[in-house]
């Protein structure tokens, strides 16, 4: 997977790409619903198959 999502200390999900944590995508704040719904959109897959192919990876 390109993007990962990841929890900021304040409580917020975010987008971000592989191994850049500090580097949040643009609108992908929120609840973690939203930030997996944006980071599944830019891996050019839904939300579902997202989900499942993060569950293989052990992530």
């Amino acid at each position: 997977m390109k993007y990962e999502v990841s929890k900021e200390k304040g409580g917020q999900y975010y987008a971000h790409p592989q191994g850049e944590p500090t580097n949040a995508v643009k609108g992908s704040f929120g609840d973690k619903k939203k930030a997996i719904k944006v980071a599944a959109r830019l891996c050019g897959v839904s939300a579902k198959e997202y989900t499942k192919l993060k569950a293989k990876e052990g992530v």
